[in-house]
């Protein structure tokens, strides 16, 4: 994405994202940032071209989670998509980092709050685990919630 304040990142959802996807746009943001000592503050935006993510791309994230934690200041997700916000709300109150939920009409929004957030320190060992381990549990956990919500509405 282009249109984004200075430094701030930005990684478009289009389709259906699989786990190549992260190998060739997110995972080079987070080697960067590495090897570079950068920050990032990260907007994932599942915008209206958004269908579907793979099990194999969730598996990717998940592995590349041990590695972008340290080097996150903060991250927006911008959707309208409940079952993307969910997840990502639990994943949230896990994060060494802070992380918001805005939908689709304030994704400038998001960009803006990114922009104007300080640099933190690196997260402990301990920290990303926690991050890491309670994220997983969180999302799950608000997936489960949604999903059982649609099934006694019907």
């Amino acid at each position: 994405m282009s249109d984004l304040p200075v430094g701030v990142q930005g990684l478009d959802a289009r389709g259906t994202v699989v786990a190549a996807d992260y190998a060739r746009d997110f995972a080079p943001l987070v080697d960067q940032a590495q090897t570079g000592g950068e920050r990032l503050r990260l907007l994932f935006w599942f915008g209206p071209s958004f269908e579907r993510i793979t099990l194999g791309a969730l598996w990717a994230d998940s592995r590349l989670g041990n590695r972008y934690l340290s080097v996150m200041d903060g991250c927006a997700l911008v959707t309208d998509i409940d079952w993307v916000r969910e997840p990502a709300r639990g994943i949230a109150r896990w994060l060494p980092c802070p992380m918001r939920v805005y939908d689709n009409a304030h994704r400038d929004d998001a960009a803006q709050w990114l922009s104007q957030l300080p640099t933190r320190d690196e997260p402990s060992a301990a920290g990303t685990a926690v991050a890491y381990l309670g994220g997983t549990a969180g999302a799950t956990l608000n997936l489960a919630k949604l999903l059982a919500r649609r099934r006694f509405r019907l």
